[in-house]
């Protein structure tokens, strides 16, 4: 086990990360289609990029929100012309949902852009070996169930 102040310095660099990334969440940014997206917009239209065609339920639990704030964000999306919602043909109960051309600018715009973070990490980081990247895993994991964990305990 480690010892306290270990986890006490994990904790640390993970608030400040959190605290960072809520800031970063804040901006909206423009990813080359001319629209100001917020990090839940261009997750979203990411996610639907990667999966042309999904319906509504799915897309709520890849991205882990309720199935009405999905709704809510399509219709953002919708009305800013980066998606673009149709009836399954095989299920007239489903909508699916896929990128129009000006989604799929943002999309690769967005695309873009993590690859220039991720070559920032790496010249930070190297070739992490496998079982550093396992660890990195579990690590992360361990967090989002006791998050998950601490939320059910509050219902």
């Amino acid at each position: 086990m480690p010892e306290r102040t270990d986890l006490l310095r994990l904790s640390e660099a993970w608030i400040r990360v959190l605290n960072k990334m809520n800031a970063h969440e804040k901006s909206p940014r423009d990813f080359g289609s001319g629209d100001l997206l917020y990090c839940s917009e261009i997750h979203t239209i990411m996610a639907i990029g990667k999966n042309p065609d999904i319906n509504l339920t799915n897309l709520s639990r890849l991205l882990g929100i309720s199935r009405s704030a999905i709704t809510q964000m399509i219709r953002r999306l919708a009305a800013k012309d980066l998606v673009v919602k149709q009836k399954d043909p095989a299920n007239a109960k489903e909508v699916l949902v896929r990128l129009t051309p000006h989604g799929t600018v943002a999309y690769l715009g967005h695309e873009q852009h993590h690859a220039k973070i991720y070559a920032q990490v790496h010249r930070r980081l190297g070739d992490p070996s496998d079982a550093e990247i396992d660890l990195i895993l579990r690590f992360l994991t361990a967090i989002e169930d006791a998050v998950d964990e601490h939320d059910g305990e509050e219902e």
